[in-house]
């Protein structure tokens, strides 16, 4: 009796399998269910079109580990309690498909080693699973191991064949096999053992006839899908996908007849827009673009579905409508634009694992961002040359018509404006409208007793919230009539007023006239090249961009035809620019690629006789081989201006001012034909406003260095005829707009006093002591933008210039603005004319640069302002406050406040934080110090 209840008994095994079962494994079952579940019900999303569906593709990740890794507890339980159940497998595979679902590919395969081991009848499935987990964690060389030697079983029964042929499938698809991937899907599919199974099979079989370009095959299978019955999400995107194919590439109106159906079922209701997304790329397709066009306008702009899963198509689908139709390239990349961050931003997670490695699908649009940033680039340097061309096209204008163009542009500006106030007053008044609408419930609750017992009075007039929306009704009607007698008669009378002005030219807005002009808002016209110089180098920029922009649509955008007319451009309208030469040699390249060789042979002989010592040139001739003898090997000249420059920014680095500008002067002077000589020139303005700043030098008006002999002669004016002249002082600074602090030229002699206390500067100086008195910065960026008018840094030089040059108001005299080291008249001859005083009779406006009562202090900003200000007028106005004397520091002369703050935004960089505009009162003659 005890042998038969022994665990090696027949008995004893039932029972120890039946212990097995309910205390461990059925529950280790039951949560693994709910976990397979929750993992098919966040998995019912709609199918992305984008990536090639898997059959037995790594699931997403779960948001319900928890049944996992209860199963996974449960089930090692069985294992190790009950070694000997017959639930000892089946807890096994529970384990490794748990570690599957939650990502652990390494340990599933090893639970499902574990199981092919056991050889019992999990075998087949255990080897499913292992070669399901190899493929989910990219093993491919294993995986397909396990397949072949599966698949090489003669008496494996036909649904395992099945199943592993599509598995097969599946794992070619991941190693872009495509033809391959075919072959074992069209052998799975043979005798597919579950429905849901045969329907994803056909649907991905559809994606790999589309990839070969086997249009029938792919419709043939999008369209039997429905006959597996899968569910809506599958059914919805296979009938999707067919009609697709069907009219993009088979029969155009078969597929609008079949989509028609498909918009008239209440089922497709919430996907409408795709539909329509469709039915306009059809039209696409058949040539009907302005009704496709319309059609995805209207999803843009008109339709209330949802478009969101649709959108970045629209937009894309209208790039090529704009790019290959319209030839419109600046909306195509507009849209392009647009496609790229609503497909980019719209990429979910996907919640597939799978889907960073599986290749995109022919839907997925991967070219996108390429097309994107290819016509970005086309619309920049396309909006940049059309805003050089009207800049340039204003510089031309004469005085008269700019000004009556400024006058224009601010009149608009300033309607603009206004309607911009209007709609912010009426979007004040409509919020506090709904304001007091909301607020009305709870006053109707105060007046509600009083309006009840007949309290409101007459017409409801102690009713605020009745009064309220008989008042909105009033206006409503009649208007806001002022309440005021004869209001009919009046506004008649002002009617007639305003029409009479506007027959006579005037503004109907009240802004008529020179007396308002100033009340306009101003316009910035800063960007127009009113002089030659900036005209020249605005044309040279845009023969510059010219080119830039046929090597965008050659090159990039494959449209030779596009480039030939921005080259031809080029070499009619700017053939004196370094420029033309490129756009030649580019013409011919052009030329070529169309297949006209003779017309690319006659141009590139006409760069060689139009510009034979360019590199350009040479380069033809060796191409041609015609090239002449080689030269003689000479050094590195550009290596070794380089390294001139590179020695002279280390030495300032490391505090060795002077060091630095000798090594700078000797760079621009010994490599005068580099790029670096411009840039070097540039330099020494930074180095000798830096020694300034740190108080380096004790005479600001001399360069601390010797000038090489080869600059000597560009930058040194003749020596004066008198040595008994005193050069003023030229130690000031300024910084242009956009560059960095460099060194500005001296202030005219008379615009300042002498301080008594201060050495004599009019004594004999000696031209050996002091050989570079005479160079400041006026003339070494005068000289830098003509010797390099083409160098980047003559452009910022220019802005320097341009910011030192004394305002239009100022009160300089002529001969200042040439040479800033101006010679002092002899004693006993009469001096230039001097400044002239601000007339007393009126006031006028300064800036403010310091107000204290330390006079010490004023000496010092002094000294600095008349370093930094050249050609103001730099002024200390004492006054008494509080029984202490006190000064006021101020520069300039302006007729009004706006005037004066235009000059503080010029000389930002230069002035004080605290500077202000100061309306200076008449007070007799000044004290300019």
């Amino acid at each position: 009796m005890l042998a038969g209840c022994s665990s090696s008994s027949f008995l004893g095994r039932q029972f120890t399998d039946f212990r097995a079962y309910y205390n461990t494994f059925y529950n280790a079952r039951k949560s693994f269910d709910e976990g397979v579940r929750g993992l098919r019900a966040q998995q019912e999303q709609p199918i992305d079109p984008t990536a090639y569906l898997t059959l037995f593709g790594p699931p997403t990740r779960t948001a319900n580990a928890a049944a996992f890794n209860k199963a996974i507890e449960k089930s090692a339980e069985v294992v190790r309690r009950y070694p000997g159940s017959k639930w000892a497998d089946d807890a096994l595979m529970l384990i490794g498909q748990s570690y599957f679902y939650l990502g652990n590919y390494a340990g599933a395969a090893q639970k499902f080693r574990e199981v092919i081991a056991l050889g019992g009848a999990k075998e087949l499935e255990a080897r499913f699973w292992l070669a399901r987990s190899l493929v989910a964690a990219r093993s491919f060389d294993e995986a397909q191991t396990v397949l072949q030697e599966t698949l090489a079983r003669e008496a494996l029964p036909t649904d395992w064949r099945s199943r592993f042929l599509l598995l097969q499938a599946d794992l070619y698809v991941q190693q872009e096999r495509w033809e391959e991937a075919r072959q074992a899907l069209e052998a799975g599919l043979q005798r597919v053992p579950e429905r849901s199974l045969g329907a994803k099979g056909y649907f991905l079989l559809g994606q790999l006839c589309e990839t070969l370009q086997d249009y029938a095959c792919a419709y043939a299978a999008f369209d039997r899908v429905r006959r597996y019955r899968p569910d809506y999400e599958l059914a919805y995107a296979a009938e999707w996908q067919a009609v697709r194919i069907q009219g993009l590439y088979l029969n155009p109106e078969a597929a609008l007849e079949r989509l028609r159906r498909m918009e008239r079922d209440d089922k497709h209701f919430a996907r409408r827009a795709e539909l329509t997304y469709l039915r306009a790329r059809i039209y696409q397709a058949m040539g009907a673009v302005e009704e496709a066009r319309a059609l995805y306008h209207q999803l843009l702009y008109e339709t209330d579905a949802d478009i969101n899963r649709v959108r970045g198509r629209i937009h894309y689908a209208l790039g090529e409508l704009y790019r290959d139709v319209f030839q419109d390239y600046l909306a195509a990349a507009a849209h392009f634009d647009t496609a790229a961050t609503a497909l980019g931003g719209n990429r979910r997670a996907s919640a597939r694992t799978e889907a960073a490695s599986t290749p995109p699908t022919p839907l997925a649009l991967s070219d996108v961002q390429e097309q994107a940033r290819v016509f970005g680039q086309f619309a920049r340097v396309r909006q940049e040359i059309h805003r050089l061309d009207s800049l340039l096209y204003l510089g031309s204008l004469d005085d008269e018509a700019f000004a009556a163009f400024v006058l224009e542009l601010r009149r608009r500006r300033a309607r603009e404006l206004e309607a911009q106030r209007r709609r912010a007053g009426e979007r004040a008044a409509e919020q506090r409208f709904l304001q007091s609408r909301l607020e009305q419930p709870t006053r109707s609750a105060e007046t509600a007793a009083a309006t009840a017992g007949g309290d409101a009075g007459f017409l409801f007039h102690r009713d605020p919230v009745r009064v309220q929306e008989n008042r909105t009704r009033f206006f409503e009607r009649w208007g806001r009539r002022p309440l005021v007698p004869n209001w009919r008669r009046r506004a008649a009378i002002q009617g007639a007023t305003v029409a009479e002005r506007t027959a006579n030219g005037q503004m109907a807005d009240g802004l008529h006239g020179e007396d308002v002009e100033e009340e306009l808002p101003p316009v910035d016209v800063s960007d127009v090249p009113r002089d030659s110089v900036r005209q020249a180098q605005m044309r040279a920029e845009r023969a510059r961009l010219r080119y830039e922009l046929g090597n965008v649509l050659f090159l990039s955008m494959q449209r030779p035809d596009s480039a030939a007319y921005w080259y031809r451009l080029v070499i009619l309208e700017d053939a004196d620019q370094p420029v033309a030469p490129r756009a030649y040699y580019a013409l011919a390249e052009v030329q070529r690629a169309l297949g006209d060789t003779a017309a690319a042979s006659a141009l590139l002989k006409t760069l060689l006789e139009r510009y034979p010592d360019t590199p350009l040139a040479s380069r033809v001739r060796v191409l041609q081989g015609t090239a002449p003898p080689p030269q003689p090997t000479v050094p590195d000249t550009l290596a070794h201006a380089e390294a001139a420059y590179a020695r002279a920014v280390d030495a300032w680095r490391q505090g060795s001012y002077r060091e630095a500008l000798r090594h700078l002067l000797e760079t621009a002077a010994h490599y005068p034909e580099t790029p670096v000589a411009p840039r070097a020139l540039l330099a020494v303005g930074y180095v000798w406003r830096d020694m300034l700043d740190r108080g380096l030098l004790a005479d600001s008006t001399r360069l601390p260095v010797a000038v090489p002999a080869p600059l000597r002669s560009a930058l040194m004016p003749a020596p004066p005829a008198e040595d008994t002249a005193a050069v003023a002082d030229t130690g000031r600074t300024l910084v242009a707009p956009g560059t960095l602090e460099t060194i500005a030229g001296p202030a005219p002699q008379d615009s300042v006093q002498v301080d008594p206390t201060l050495p004599d500067s009019s004594s004999k100086v000696s031209p050996a002591a002091r050989p570079d008195t005479a160079l400041t910065l006026v003339r070494l960026y005068t000289y830098l933008t003509e010797r390099y008018p083409q160098a980047p840094e003559a452009r910022l030089a220019r802005e320097v210039l341009a910011a030192l040059k004394p305002p239009p108001s100022g009160v300089a005299p002529d001969s200042a603005k040439a040479d800033s080291a101006r010679v002092r008249p002899p004693r006993g001859r009469p001096e230039p004319e001097r400044l002239r005083e601000p007339e007393s009779v009126r006031a006028v406006w300064t800036i403010l640069l310091l107000e204290t009562d330390n006079d010490q202090e004023v000496g010092q900003v002094l000294q600095q302002y008349r370093q930094l200000a050249p050609g103001q007028v730099i002024d200390v106005r004492p006054y008494r406050a509080e029984g202490r004397l006190h000064y006021r520091l101020i520069l300039g002369r302006y007729r009004s406040e706006e005037e004066a703050r235009a000059a503080i935004q010029q000389l930002h960089p230069v002035l004080q934080g605290g500077a202000q505009p100061l309306l200076l009162e008449p007070a007799g003659r000044e004290n300019r110090n």
